[in-house]
């Protein structure tokens, strides 16, 4: 399986603001680690998931600590710099049972 880029992102915030968030955390994770300059990825699968709120995001940060896996945090200026998104590289199914990032989803 190849790696993808995961973007985990916030559900309690506008349809509008959910998509540019989780593309704020992707350009943040690609600046943070050089993916495609490490031969770790090469433009591949994005995955992007929606959590319901910044305390499901800081339980996510814990476990990639925990799991000594890097990833990168989006903070959004207009919304008091608080986490909207993180994003990190994986090959394996840690994120199983996380759904999509879909419209509508906690607004």
């Amino acid at each position: 399986m190849n790696p993808r880029i995961y973007t985990l992102t916030r559900t309690d915030i506008s349809d509008g603001q959910k998509g540019i968030q989780a593309g704020h955390s992707l350009a943040q994770y690609i600046i943070d680690h050089n993916p495609h300059q490490k031969g770790e990825w090469a433009n591949g699968s994005i995955i992007n998931l929606g959590l319901g709120s910044p305390k499901s995001l800081r339980k996510w940060m814990k476990k990639l600590d925990d799991l000594n896996l890097p990833y990168s945090i989006f903070r959004e200026p207009d919304m008091g710099h608080e986490i909207t998104s993180i994003a990190t590289l994986h090959i394996g199914d840690i994120f199983k049972g996380i759904p999509l990032l879909h419209k509508n989803e906690g607004n």
